[in-house]
This record gives structure tokens, C-alpha cells and sequence, in this order.
């Protein structure tokens, strides 16, 4: 299995401009919100310290939430190359299971899709440096790593699962080209989530990429906030935090951030089960 994930590594990073695409829907997001999205976001919450800098931290949340996807899709791609190629007929008459084969790709997908958010965070910060924002404390930094590395196993797990269905390399691209464009709606980056009627609001909500999202921004945004927020009454916090989706209610039901982790931990193997169940399935 680690010597196929290798094939799969090096077939990826041979081509330079699929790493640039697998990157490009980060770039997209940070071009939206430096020439459009960052003012208009600002002036909605003038009364509050601090606002840029907690726009700031809230968008780039957001993209680490949504950069495994792109990455994970890319490096899919060569499982769905295969297939279409007909090549994993000759890998079915080795000796290597179908599971494993299945858990090469899998891997190859992880270790990029983490890798590549990894290098995200970094300029996430340097961002927020530049915009006179400050540094993460270590302990922050921890907890966004491992929130990151939950959210990548979830995204790659989904994508995984998706491209399970694909034959050829034209229908996958059509698919990820709208993967790509409603991912940024789907995680609440381009609108914020209160803003939206209620049934999109449930739709985001039961997405399960946006739950990493709340994690990474609750993780992110907590210092700032209890500055920013020390003279405003509680119902002010509770409104803010439910318009940008830092926090998730059900009703009158707040979901705690153990909830959120459940719910990654829960599709992440819902979604890896079903993808390896349905390459067990194929035919030779």
C-alpha cells in the first residue's frame, strides 16, 4: 500500500500545474476577499474592536477548511486516470488486495491534502501579520493542527468516496470544477451563513466541512474576540458568532465543539468505509 501511495505521490507532484490548480480556489478566495469581500464584511460590524483583524482570522479559517478538498481532488485524480486508462486491470492480477490499492490512493490524497494545508496556515498567518494582526500562541497552533488533520481526513475521505464514482477523466472534471466553485458558498466564506435563508442555512449546516470550519475558527478567532467583545453585552457575542457561523445552533440547541469533532470523526469513517466497499466491488 505505501509503495503504490508513492506512485501516486510522485505521478502528482511530477505535474507542476495540477499543484498550482489544487491550489488555485485558495488563491480565488484570498483575491475575493483583499479586493472585494474584506470591507464589505468590516463595515458590517464597525461598533466592534478589532473587526479586520478578526475578519481576518475568519476567512483564513475558512480556506484551511476547504484547501483539502481542492488537493484531495487533484490527487484523486490519478485513481480516476486509472481507472479510465484501464490500468488497474493490470494492477488487479498482482498480488495486491483491491483494499489495498484502495488505501494507496487514500494515502497519497492524505498526505498531500495535509501537507498543502500545512503550507496554507503559514501564509494564513503571514497574512495576518501583515494586516497588523499578531503571531498564534504554541498552544493554538496545536489545536489547529489537529483540527487540520481532522479535517483533511474527513475532506479526503468525502472525495475519496466521490471520485469512487467516476470512469473518465471529463465527467471528474466537470464534477470538481463545481466542487471547486460551491465549496467557498458550502463553508460560508463567500456569504455569511445568518445572512442566508434558513433552509440554506441547515444545508451548510449538515455539510460536514463546515463543521472543521467552526472548529479552526473558534480555535483561531477565541483570543481576539474576548478582546473585542469585552464592553459589548452577551447578546451581541451570540449574534456575531451565529451570523459568521463560528457557532452552530439547532433551534435553541448550541452545538459544543466535542460535537463538531464527533461529527467529523463519524462521516470521516461513514466515507472511507463506503469508498473502499464500492473498489472491493469492482470488477477485474
Amino acid at each position: 500500500m505505501i509503495i503504490f501511495a508513492s506512485r501516486v505521490l510522485k505521478i502528482y507532484l511530477r505535474d507542476k500545474t495540477a499543484v498550482f490548480f489544487s491550489l488555485l480556489s485558495s488563491f480565488i478566495i484570498i483575491g475575493l476577499y483583499i479586493l472585494f469581500l474584506g470591507e464589505t464584511y468590516s463595515s458590517s460590524f464597525e461598533q466592534i474592536g478589532n473587526i479586520h483583524q478578526l475578519m481576518d482570522q475568519w476567512v483564513m479559517a475558512g480556506l484551511l477548511a476547504t484547501t483539502s478538498v481542492s488537493t484531495s481532488v487533484a490527487t484523486l485524480s490519478v485513481m480516476v486516470d486509472d481507472q479510465y486508462q484501464k490500468r488497474q486491470k493490470d494492477f488487479y492480477c498482482t498480488p495486491i488486495k483491491k483494499t489495498a490499492l484502495a488505501g494507496g490512493y487514500f494515502m497519497a490524497s492524505l498526505i498531500i491534502s495535509f501537507f498543502l494545508s500545512l503550507i496554507t496556515l503559514f501564509f494564513a498567518q503571514i497574512y495576518i501579520l501583515i494586516n497588523k494582526g499578531s503571531w498564534f500562541s504554541f498552544s493554538v497552533y496545536m489545536q489547529i493542527i489537529v483540527i487540520l488533520l481532522l479535517t483533511v481526513l474527513m475532506n479526503s475521505s468525502m472525495m475519496f468516496f466521490i471520485s469512487s464514482f467516476f470512469k473518465s477523466n471529463h465527467a471528474f472534471s466537470t464534477a470538481t470544477s463545481i466542487i471547486g466553485t460551491l465549496i467557498g458558498f458550502l463553508t460560508g466564506i463567500y456569504i455569511p451563513i445568518g445572512t442566508l435563508p434558513e433552509i440554506i442555512q441547515w444545508v451548510i449546516k449538515i455539510f460536514p466541512t463546515s463543521h472543521g470550519a467552526v472548529l479552526l475558527r473558534q480555535t483561531m478567532m477565541n483570543s481576539t474576540m474576548n478582546q473585542s467583545f469585552q464592553q459589548l453585552p452577551q447578546t451581541a457575542v451570540v449574534e456575531f458568532q451565529n451570523i459568521l457561523g463560528i457557532t452552530y445552533q439547532f433551534e435553541n440547541i448550541t452545538l459544543t465543539p466535542i460535537c463538531h469533532y464527533f461529527y467529523l470523526i463519524i462521516f470521516t469513517i461513514i466515507f472511507f468505509i463506503e469508498a473502499v466497499y464500492i473498489h472491493s466491488r469492482q470488477r477485474q
